[in-house]
């Protein structure tokens, strides 16, 4: 990935983890939950670099991100932050795809989730952290 490709995408999962408090603050939750999701699947992408093929699986990408080998040294992400990432995709398909009012304490949730990624992909990277709460 270009270095010009890797800051567009970081900058879109900073803004899109600030569009998930802001909307979480307002009461937004599904809203929040569909953001914090893409700020997390962002910053996984940041982290992996390109895909495989054209573009990253939803489910696929938790894959590859778990094993950790874009880390250095490689190590495989905690099975605690795996967990609630894919539980942070499932609250996303809920968000957007069924006629459900989720909660403050989801988007809270989803929240934290996100905000977890976007460090630990920031701190790996050597990558900005401006709007993070």
């Amino acid at each position: 990935m270009e270095s010009h490709d890797q800051h567009t995408l970081w900058a879109q999962a900073l803004e899109n983890y600030q569009a998930a408090v802001l909307t979480a603050q307002h009461g937004w939750h599904n809203v929040s939950v569909a953001c914090s999701y893409y700020a997390a699947f962002t910053a996984m992408w940041v982290a992996l670099g390109d895909p495989p093929r054209r573009y990253w699986e939803h489910r696929g990408i938790v894959n590859h991100f778990a094993f950790g080998q874009w880390r250095t040294p490689p190590e495989p992400i905690e099975r605690d932050l795996v967990r609630t990432i894919r539980h942070l995709y499932t609250n996303r398909l809920v968000a957007n795809y069924r006629a459900v009012a989720l909660t403050a304490v989801v988007s809270t949730t989803s929240l934290a989730t996100a905000r977890r990624v976007v460090r630990l992909v920031a701190d790996a990277e050597g990558l900005p952290q401006e709007g993070m709460l």
